[in-house]
Order: C-alpha cells, then sequence, then structure tokens
C-alpha cells in the first residue's frame, strides 16, 4: 500500500474517532502540538529511526505527552507507534488538518508581499477574502522585496499576481515581441 493511502486512513479514523467523541477541537490542538514537535531537532529522526525499538518510543512519547493531549490522541500516537506507521505521521498530520479545515469551511490563503503591513490592514484584507470566498481564511504571510510593489495571493488552488514585477515582466515581453515584428 502507497504511503498516500495510508496516511489518509490514518487521518480520517483520527479524525472520525474525534468527531464522533465531540473532541474535533481538542484533537487539532494536539496535532498543532506534535506537528511542532517534529520540528524539534533530532525528535523526528528518533520516532523515524528503524534501529530504536518501539518500546523506547513509546516511552517517549508518553514521557513527552502524556499530560498535554488527550486520551484518543496518546492511544492514536501508539497505535502508530506498535504499526511501525511512525513514518507517516508528518503525512497523516497534514492529512487530518485538511480534513478539520473542511470540516470547519476554513480555506487556507498564502500572501506575499513586497513589504509588511500593518495589522488593521492585515484583518481587513482578511476580511474581504472572508466576504469574496464566503469562508473563514486562515491566512500566511510573507515578504519577498523583489516583487518591488503590489502582491502574490494564493487561496487553495487559486493564485492573483498583482505584484510589479510581474506587470514588468509582462510588459518587457510585449516589448520584446513587439521589437521583434518590426
Amino acid at each position: 500500500m502507497n504511503e498516500s493511502k495510508i496516511s489518509v486512513r490514518y487521518a480520517k479514523a483520527l479524525f472520525s474517532s474525534a468527531l464522533e467523541d465531540q473532541i474535533l477541537e481538542e484533537v487539532m490542538e494536539d496535532i498543532k502540538l506534535v506537528q511542532s514537535s517534529l520540528e524539534i531537532k533530532g525528535f523526528k529522526e528518533y520516532l523515524e529511526s528503524p534501529v530504536i525499538k518501539t518500546s523506547s518510543k513509546s516511552e517517549l512519547v508518553r514521557k513527552v505527552f502524556k499530560e498535554r493531549i488527550s486520551g484518543l490522541s496518546m492511544n492514536f500516537f501508539e497505535l502508530l507507534l506498535s504499526k511501525n506507521r511512525e513514518d507517516y505521521l508528518g503525512s497523516i498530520i497534514r492529512n487530518f488538518i485538511s480534513l478539520y479545515r473542511e470540516e470547519k469551511g476554513i480555506k487556507s490563503a498564502s500572501l506575499t508581499l513586497a513589504f509588511n503591513v500593518s495589522e488593521d490592514n492585515r484583518k481587513k484584507f482578511i476580511k474581504l477574502l472572508e466576504d469574496t470566498f464566503k469562508s473563514k481564511i486562515e491566512m500566511q504571510e510573507s515578504v519577498d522585496p523583489e516583487l518591488i510593489g503590489g502582491f502574490i495571493l494564493k487561496v487553495e488552488d487559486e493564485q492573483f499576481d498583482a505584484s510589479v514585477k510581474t506587470h514588468l515582466a509582462k510588459i518587457r515581453k510585449k516589448l520584446l515581441e513587439t521589437a521583434i515584428e518590426n
């Protein structure tokens, strides 16, 4: 079975259990905590190491998360370890978050700007997107001075490029095409 199918099945199982037990929000917080823990140097490598025994991995997970995550989440992570599926944890987390966003009607957006914007303008922009897409928006921002001005917005699979850099490139291309024709 390929990685994608395994990850989706485990994510759906956890999601369904959390929904059924009416602790979806709590499990989502658990998922975020585990996701951030995977970014700690050495933690992910320890869990994914084929040399380290499953019992040692389970003991570490219990010590790190015992008082911090729900019983359902703890049981789920121990199940993953017992089935030697810890390599899929990152992918399972991504799939779970995707299912959660779909359930809650949340769209993810990525905004790249030439410079930082004020918090007030950021809130107005998010409100405009929420009204446009009739959905809650989770937005990640980044700054790319090479855009010169304007922005690039990605919402789910749609992209809108209103950057000065792109407009200048289009003008340059038209000028070159015009020069070649003449």
